[in-house]
């Protein structure tokens, strides 16, 4: 019965849905400006649903932006497997990181390069003497 079930599931499948999350996971990231912490996968007699909140701004005059959310339901096909929201979660966690992590190559390789750089100077220093 074991083999039945993993032959029934095709790598396609598999890789059909972690792109449809890849691609619901940027335009979640893009329409929530970064604050996607209430995403989830909804199930009921109607279908299941991708549900997470738009957030929008209106500049006052003052200069102060005036936040609002929008609530957002994304109708999936019925046979949505059940690991779907752990994909998108998992794909939002990476187009969030991919800033943090480049800012810390960018300072680490920053101090690096001062740090060789003052042992240069030094060597030079030491050299002309």
């Amino acid at each position: 019965m074991l083999a039945l079930l993993f032959l029934s599931a095709s790598p396609a499948d598999t890789a059909y849905w972690y792109h449809l999350a890849r691609k619901l996971a940027r335009r979640i990231y893009k329409d929530s400006k970064g604050d996607y912490y209430d995403v989830q996968l909804y199930r009921d007699s109607s279908g299941v649903y991708l549900l997470y909140h738009k957030r929008w701004y209106i500049l006052m005059p003052s200069g102060y932006k005036a936040w609002y959310r929008t609530p957002i339901a994304l109708k999936l096909p019925d046979n949505t497997p059940d690991y779907f929201e752990e994909a998108v979660l998992r794909e939002l966690d990476r187009q969030s990181n991919w800033k943090a992590r480049l800012g810390e190559v960018v300072a680490s390789a920053s101090g690096c390069g001062l740090a060789v750089i003052g042992g240069l100077v030094a060597v030079m220093v030491s050299l002309q003497q």
